[in-house]
């Protein structure tokens, strides 16, 4: 083989540049007109909000002779709620500003007030479990009700698995509906 044989695939850097500089210039517009509709501003309200209303309705769905705020349980059911708002956040604010003013406003507010929580959520590779469960398509609820046993060490437990499918049907349905209340 000799070297004229050998192709190497070239990189355009203009063309890479021009299609930043495209990207760029559609988030930057679409930054604009969300903010000027004050799309932004309640999506960070909504943010703030929802994560005081994971907060108050984290003692849902606790185990008898659980210590329903400060237990594993507890961590995990928060960890489950907070996936399951931030796929309402995905799926259902149409714009990407919006979205992610929303999303970065709700993980602000658990890490400001529930420390404990958001280092959980970072630290415990949870998320990524869910995920794989959500994103495989078919009787997510189902598959996440099983991610959330096996994450509680319970794993092939119907207890916790249909518990853990309860907690995130309930809490996409309540984000849901705030959502539409909020009008985004």
């Amino acid at each position: 083989m000799f070297d004229e044989d050998i192709k190497i695939a070239s990189y355009d850097k203009t063309k890479k540049s021009e299609e930043n500089a495209a990207k760029t210039s559609s988030f930057e517009e679409e930054y604009g007109r969300e903010s000027a509709s004050g799309n932004t501003e309640k999506a960070k309200k909504f943010g703030l909000m929802m994560a005081d209303d994971l907060l108050d309705n984290l003692q849902n769905f606790a185990m008898e002779g659980e210590d329903s705020k400060n237990s594993d349980m507890a961590l995990q059911r928060g960890i489950l709620m907070t996936f399951a708002a931030n796929t309402v956040f995905e799926e259902q604010l149409k714009s990407s500003v919006v979205c992610m003013a929303a999303k970065n406003s709700f993980n602000n507010e658990l890490e400001k007030i529930a420390p404990v929580l958001y280092k959980g959520i970072s630290d415990s590779g949870a998320f990524s479990f869910y995920y794989l469960a959500y994103r495989r398509g078919n009787e997510v609820d189902r598959r996440i009700g099983q991610t959330f046993a096996m994450l509680c060490a319970h794993d092939g437990d119907p207890i916790y698995q249909e518990l853990g499918e309860a907690i995130y049907c309930w809490f996409i349905s309540r984000v849901s509906k705030k959502l539409k209340e909020a009008g985004l």
